[in-house]
Formats: structure tokens, C-alpha cells, sequence
């Protein structure tokens, strides 16, 4: 009992600490050639961030979506999810995309999981599944943005929202 309850402590560590490798820093990186791509052919790419067999922090490859959805596939090689990820294309005066949507936090809430987001306008946003709450973690240009972004064509975005916050985001008539 002992041995499996200390077993079970390291993997929840080991899974801890490579969530809290997705830094604000990090994803910056990872998501600037991911939205470079999104943006010139106007579509979402998602992937999953998760642990290998070697308790390695790995990533899936960033898969094609459509303009404005993203189904993405686990692999092979990831044996413990850690997070979603995926990017919201390019900048449209018809669809406000510099917040995750209501879809994109109800998904990563019922898979369990956190999830990452890249806007157009370059922010990245964190989905607290646990918090049910979508958490902006960098601002403005944070990573690659869509140069025809106009921040002018949106409300200002706050710092957080909760499902109810993003319901009123995605049923507002601008």
C-alpha cells in the first residue's frame, strides 16, 4: 500500500511539474511557427501537450483545422494528456476570436484537461478546466500576430472570463 500510494505521489508531481513547464514563455515560442501557419491559411491548428513513455513534456503535431474549429488527434506517442492546444487563425471582422469561445472552455472542461489558445491578435489564454475559467496568461503580441489584426473592431478583452462571461462574448452583436 505504502509503495503504490509513493508511486502514485511521483506521477502526480512528475505530471505537475511538466504542466508548470508550459510557461507563459514557452508557449510564445511553441505557438509563434503554429500561428505563422494558421494565420496565412486562415485556419485553426490544434494539437495536445502530454507525457511519453519516458515521462518526457512532448507535443502532438499541430493538426490542420478548419476556419473556425479543430478536432485534434492524441497520437501514439503521448501516454498521459497534460493540456489541448490549439491557435484561432486569422483575424475576420465577423468573428471576435481574441478570447477562447464557450465552446473551447466547455471542451477542455469536459475532457479534463487545461487548454491553450493563440489569437490572432497574438494573445494566449489558458482554459482552467478544474477553475472553469479561461485565464488571459499573455497579452497583445505576446506571440505572432495576424498583421491585419484591428484592435479596434472588438471590445477589450479582460484578464478572465468564466463560461457565463464567454456566453455574452459570443452572443454580442458588434
Amino acid at each position: 500500500m505504502r509503495r503504490a500510494l509513493f508511486v502514485l505521489s511521483l506521477t502526480l508531481t512528475s505530471t505537475q511539474a511538466h504542466a508548470q513547464a508550459l510557461t507563459q514563455n514557452y508557449l510564445a515560442d511553441f505557438f509563434g511557427p503554429i500561428q505563422e501557419r494558421s494565420i496565412a491559411e486562415k485556419r485553426e491548428y490544434c494539437g495536445y501537450f502530454g507525457m511519453n513513455d519516458e515521462g518526457e513534456l512532448i507535443a502532438t503535431k499541430p493538426k490542420r483545422g478548419r476556419e473556425d474549429s479543430c478536432l485534434a488527434d492524441v497520437g501514439d506517442d503521448i501516454v498521459e494528456i497534460i493540456a489541448s492546444y490549439h491557435t484561432h487563425g486569422a483575424f475576420h471582422y465577423d468573428a471576435d476570436a481574441e478570447t477562447p469561445s464557450s465552446d473551447d472552455l466547455e471542451a477542455d472542461i469536459d475532457e479534463e484537461v487545461d487548454g491553450y489558445v493563440a489569437t490572432p491578435g497574438g494573445r494566449i489564454w489558458k482554459n482552467d478546466a478544474d477553475r472553469e475559467k479561461a485565464i488571459l496568461l499573455c497579452g497583445r503580441n505576446c506571440t505572432v500576430s495576424d498583421p491585419d489584426y484591428d484592435d479596434q473592431a472588438f471590445p477589450p478583452v479582460s484578464g478572465s472570463y468564466d463560461l457565463d462571461g464567454l456566453y455574452e462574448r459570443d452572443d454580442a452583436d458588434y
